[in-house]
């Protein structure tokens, strides 16, 4: 409720604008709902798919197709690999979506080489991947620690929903500084 899917869609809007085919998807929403925001936020050119899908293998399928230049995932705890029976959101799926790819009775060392679904897909076809977390309470990333670390960049959304401010601070950045910080009315 902080205003994240609405930021990302801004900022997919804003590539679309610049020509930078973009896979904005939704575990979280219906297309219907994200329409409605679109609509609030003005005109989209033909460079944003949306997709709205929690299922990782449709997810990478998808983007393998469609070849973006940058893919939004929001969010990481709704994702799923159909082929473990662990619920998504689950400490396991998300290690398995964004960790390890599945290895088989592969040594230790061939799971701890595997790279994620996700930067896998990055790397090999240099593609930004935007990965959205929620955030506890406690005010720590939900799910494992995993996802912090693997990340380039930990940014953390923050402010009361009924306040018209949003803060935008980085509390990890490989490439840049984390002594900025965003505001957003």
């Amino acid at each position: 409720g902080i205003g994240k899917s609405t930021l990302l869609l801004q900022m997919s809007r804003c590539l679309s604008e610049q020509s930078c085919r973009t896979v904005y998807v939704s575990g979280e929403e219906s297309l219907q709902q994200i329409r409605l925001r679109a609509d609030r936020l003005g005109v989209f050119k033909n460079d944003l798919a949306m997709l709205c899908e929690t299922n990782l293998d449709v997810i990478q399928e998808t983007i393998l197709k469609y070849k973006p230049e940058v893919v939004i995932i929001d969010s990481i705890q709704t994702m799923y690999r159909p082929d473990m029976a662990s619920a998504p959101g689950s400490v396991s799926q998300i290690r398995e979506c964004t960790s390890q790819i599945s290895s088989g009775a592969g040594s230790v060392s061939q799971v701890r080489e595997a790279t994620s679904v996700l930067m896998q897909l990055a790397k090999r076809e240099n593609i930004a991947i935007f990965i959205v977390g929620h955030v506890t309470k406690e005010g720590v990333v939900a799910g494992p620690r995993v996802l912090e670390h693997m990340v380039d960049t930990v940014l953390y959304f923050e402010g009361d929903r009924h306040a018209s401010y949003r803060l935008l601070r980085a509390v990890k950045n490989r490439f840049g500084s984390t002594n900025e910080i965003g505001v957003f009315e």
